[in-house]
């Protein structure tokens, strides 16, 4: 991949070990493809543009567990998916309770 800006950036020791095993592991062709790809990212995460948000949730290995048993159960077809849907229908109640209080209000 040709690119017109070239940077140079320093890493500990234990990152470039850390950077060479996730190379080697996932096949990626070079650290430099993995620092773009991490950079494109950060990018997309602060600069906020488009309708929708990436958010980053950290989770417990007791909650990923528990996710996992929902999608083996076949109600999921990912954890993103799931997730999804858990927000997507929590928002609705809370949508609609909040419109319902409001209504209450205005009929008093």
């Amino acid at each position: 991949m040709s690119v017109p800006y070239r940077i140079t950036i320093r890493l500990s020791e234990s990152d470039m070990i850390n950077m060479e095993s996730i190379m080697d592991k996932h096949n990626f062709e070079s650290i430099s493809e993995i620092i773009r790809m991490a950079l494109r990212e950060f990018i997309d995460k602060y600069l906020d543009t488009g309708l929708s948000k990436r958010v980053e949730v950290q989770l417990t290995k007791k909650m990923v567990s528990d996710l996992n048993e929902i999608i083996e159960k076949g109600e999921a077809i990912s954890i993103d998916d799931l997730i999804r849907s858990v927000l997507k229908e929590y928002t609705a109640k809370k949508v609609n309770s909040t419109n319902d209080q409001m209504k209450g209000k205005d009929e008093e």
